[in-house]
């Protein structure tokens, strides 16, 4: 799959920061980020979609269990 899904991101992230975080991995073709409509934070989890699933593979290898803003993120599938 190209799609990647990002759990237990802190409220400081926007979805700038990811696309210039997980860009680096290959193209993306889309980003969402569900926000709290209520506070309109993030509700800590976003979507990326590569082009290829290569780059998809590419980000988990990396990105898994890395550190953002001080917070362990999940990357997978």
């Amino acid at each position: 799959s190209s799609k990647i899904v990002i759990e237990k991101l802190t409220k400081n992230i926007n979805s700038a920061h990811l696309r210039e975080i997980f860009s680096t991995y290959g193209t993306i073709s889309e980003l969402e980020m569900p926000l709290n409509p209520q506070f309109m934070m993030n509700k800590g989890i976003a979507y990326i979609m590569y082009t290829q699933p290569a780059y998809a593979e590419a980000a988990i290898a990396h990105m898994h269990e890395a550190q953002l803003d001080g917070a362990l993120i999940n990357v997978s599938v």
